[in-house]
C-alpha cells in the first residue's frame, strides 16, 4: 500500500467565518496545524464579504448559524456574483447539527461539502485533500451556482440519455474515485 499523497498547504489562503470567538480559534489552531500560514479570520457574513472583494481565496470555511446573514446566505451570495474573484472558491459549511436537511440547504446553495463542529482535524484535512484533489466542474444556471452536484455514476434510467460522459470518463479513474465513507457524509 503506497502512502497517501501529501499537499503543502502552506500558501494557501482560507477565509474563515464564525461568530463564535472559540470556534474561530480552534478553527484556526487546526490550520496552523496543517501549516496554513495565511487564515483570515471574520466574525460576521458583513466583514467576510468585504475580504471577498478584496482577496482571491482558495478556501472559505463558514459557519452555519451567525446573526444578519447565515452562512447559507452567504455562501448563496458568493455564488451569485460570477464576476467576484472567488465565485468559484471551494466552500465548506461548518455545522453543529448537520441533519439531511441541512446538507441538501448547503449543496442547493453552492457549497462544496459539509464538516460537523466541533470540527475533527483529520475531517477537515481530509475534505481539503478531496477538494485539491478533485476538480468538480463550477455549474452557472437560473436557478444554481456551485459545483456540480452529482457525485453517483449509477446506470441511467431506461429512454435517459447519458450527459455526463466527460466527468464519468475522470472519474473513472481510482484516485479520483470517493471511499463510501467519504460519499455517506455528504448526505
Amino acid at each position: 500500500m503506497s502512502a497517501p499523497a501529501r499537499i503543502n498547504l502552506r500558501k494557501t489562503k482560507v477565509l474563515a467565518v464564525d461568530d463564535n470567538p472559540q470556534a474561530m480559534d480552534i478553527l484556526s489552531q487546526i490550520l496552523l496545524g496543517f501549516a496554513v500560514e495565511q487564515t483570515c479570520r471574520c466574525q460576521d457574513a458583513d466583514d467576510a464579504q468585504d475580504k471577498l472583494k478584496s482577496i482571491a481565496f482558495n478556501l472559505v470555511i463558514v459557519d452555519d448559524q451567525m446573526p444578519r446573514m447565515s452562512g447559507f446566505d452567504l455562501i448563496a451570495s458568493i455564488r451569485r456574483d460570477p464576476i467576484s474573484r472567488n465565485h468559484t472558491v471551494p466552500i465548506i459549511l461548518a455545522a453543529g447539527n448537520p441533519s439531511q436537511q441541512l446538507v441538501v440547504r448547503a449543496r442547493d446553495c453552492g457549497a462544496n461539502l459539509v464538516i460537523a463542529k466541533p470540527i475533527v482535524p483529520g475531517v477537515l484535512l481530509a475534505r481539503m485533500q478531496w477538494l485539491a484533489q478533485n476538480n468538480r466542474a463550477f455549474v452557472t444556471s437560473d436557478t444554481y451556482n456551485g459545483p456540480d452536484r452529482r457525485f453517483k455514476a449509477t446506470p441511467l434510467p431506461l429512454g435517459v440519455a447519458e450527459r455526463r460522459t466527460e466527468a464519468l470518463r475522470l472519474m473513472a479513474a481510482p484516485e479520483r474515485e470517493l471511499s463510501q465513507d467519504e460519499i455517506s457524509s455528504l448526505f
